[in-house]
């Protein structure tokens, strides 16, 4: 099986957004117990003053832990410190991943995604709502699919690397450790770490130059 969700009970590190999104994706599959982290939303569940403290919690009663903060490199960092008797990665209902795909520890795919055949993804790593990783992909941890983006077959997206709301990646392209594909982009050559590309076909950020106004 490409997902090892809990069938009972599970916690949140983090009570935003994203982990909102987890939560409701996952209802299906098993109860939430509690969450750490500040919300204005009502969860009806344990609030956990700290990360410590809710895996202490889940280590005593068996739950799961998800780290569900929107940071790449904060949700990669959360993960590789849990314990493994803790760890899990998670799958949506209403979303597909093939027999043959992997999954790393922590990676959660949400509502109507797909993850195809052969593909291997990492720990940490974000597919979200509706987003489509094609076969023989490879996703480094701590990576971010956005909603509706498409990484198509054979590609490579490098750690903590975010794909914008329906970016796409073309088949065999590379894009690099920390890089940024923008909304909408379209990425048609590999993308070097840590840069910013937008556009169709994406392009590098231009950045002012030294004494232009930004």
């Amino acid at each position: 099986m490409p997902t090892d969700s809990p069938r009972d009970r599970w916690v949140s590190l983090g009570a935003g957004g994203h982990a909102a999104s987890v939560a409701d994706a996952l209802r299906d599959v098993a109860e939430l117990a509690g969450v750490v982290g500040e919300s204005p939303k009502s969860w009806g569940v344990e609030r956990f003053a700290t990360d410590d403290d809710a895996i202490e919690a889940a280590q005593t009663n068996g739950w799961k832990v998800l780290a569900n903060v929107g940071s790449n490199r904060v949700r990669l960092a959360l993960v590789e410190r849990l314990p493994e008797s803790v760890r899990f990665s998670a799958v949506a209902r209403t979303a597909t991943v093939s027999v043959d795909a992997d999954l790393g520890a922590g990676t959660v795919v949400l509502h109507h995604a797909h993850v195809g055949p052969d593909a291997r993804i990492g720990r940490a790593v974000i597919i979200n709502t509706g987003a489509i990783v094609e076969h023989d992909v490879v996703i480094d941890d701590g990576a971010h699919v956005g909603p509706g983006a498409a990484v198509l077959g054979g590609a490579h997206i490098g750690e903590r690397a975010f794909i914008g709301s329906g970016a796409r990646v073309l088949p065999g392209r590379i894009v690099g450790a920390d890089a940024v594909v923008g909304a909408g982009a379209v990425v048609t050559g590999d993308v070097a770490p840590g840069l910013t590309v937008v556009g169709q076909p994406a392009r590098p950020v231009q950045r002012p130059a030294a004494g232009e106004a930004s």
